[in-house]
């Protein structure tokens, strides 16, 4: 791994560790529904043996755990350290048992080959330096017949809020394309990931893609969540421009968030590429 990808793993695993209290706890919790419908798309057998990549706090793990039943084996893996804890906090909570969840990375899976029934990865290959070694490795330790189910965002013409906002508060600022990221697999597509995953060797790919409109209570909500997700990274480092800066990059957001903005809140338009293929 070249130092360019650990700087930035290591830059990563920092921003999910201090997300992890609050990840998925305030707005409208798309990650967990996000989740749940990865689980039920991928059509979970009871009595197999499952491995959620990249599990964050389970949001498909905990779904899936119902899937298996009692005869079944479920292990979720996070790079993050703090995610891993806040999530084995909640099995302990509930008092869950044929699940573990450990700390690994997705790009070395420490598992020997054909190990489960079934590889989910919801909503975080995209952000694996090498997330094509990922699917590799998925593939590897799948059981031959096994199932692969992965969601991504899909990727839209228009910019974010975000990204408009910091364009405008920040011109001289814009963030530079590095090595990894000008190289960056497309998962953000239909023909993207159906070519990855063909790639990889996964056969009776299905693809397709799923709307859903979630709301956030008001502006506030919005801004408050941003902070507990991958976005974190660029308000920290928003943070570290100018002790002003951050207050100027929020009025900013604050006034372009507002195009969505109706009567029932802040409207925040999903769309996910949900992807499922057999070894």
């Amino acid at each position: 791994m070249s130092l360019e990808m650990i700087k930035r793993n290591e830059r990563l695993e920092g921003i999910f560790n201090r997300t992890a209290k609050k990840f998925d706890s305030i707005g409208p919790k798309y990650f967990s529904y996000l989740g749940r419908k990865l689980v039920e798309y991928t059509k979970i057998n009871e009595g197999s043996t499952l491995l959620d990549v990249a599990c964050g706090k389970g949001a498909s793990l905990f779904p899936a755990i119902n899937c298996v039943g009692e005869n079944g084996q479920v292990i979720g893996i996070d790079f993050s350290e703090e995610m891993v804890k806040e999530t084995q906090s909640l099995i302990v909570a509930q008092g869950l048992h044929k699940v573990k969840v450990i700390q690994m990375d997705a790009e070395n899976l420490n598992f020997t080959n054909k190990s489960f029934d079934y590889v989910l990865c919801g909503l975080s290959v995209s952000f694996f330096s090498d997330s094509l070694k990922a699917i590799d490795e998925m593939y590897r330790v799948l059981k031959t017949g096994g199932r692969i189910g992965l969601s991504t965002w899909n990727m839209r013409q228009k910019k974010s809020v975000l990204g408009t906002a910091y364009s405008k508060v920040f011109p001289q600022e814009q963030p530079k394309k590095t090595s990894i990221t000008a190289q960056m697999p497309d998962f953000g597509s239909v023909d993207g990931v159906k070519k990855i995953l063909e790639n990889a060797g996964f056969k009776s790919i299905e693809i397709f893609i799923e709307k859903k409109t979630f709301y956030y209570k008001d502006e506030e909500e919005w801004w408050n969540e941003q902070w507990t997700n991958a976005s974190r990274g660029l308000f920290e480092h928003i943070e570290s421009i100018g002790p002003s800066a951050l207050n100027k990059f929020k009025e900013a957001a604050l006034i372009e968030i507002k195009e969505y903005k109706d009567v029932q809140g802040i409207r925040f338009d999903a769309e996910v590429i949900f992807s499922f293929g057999y070894k």
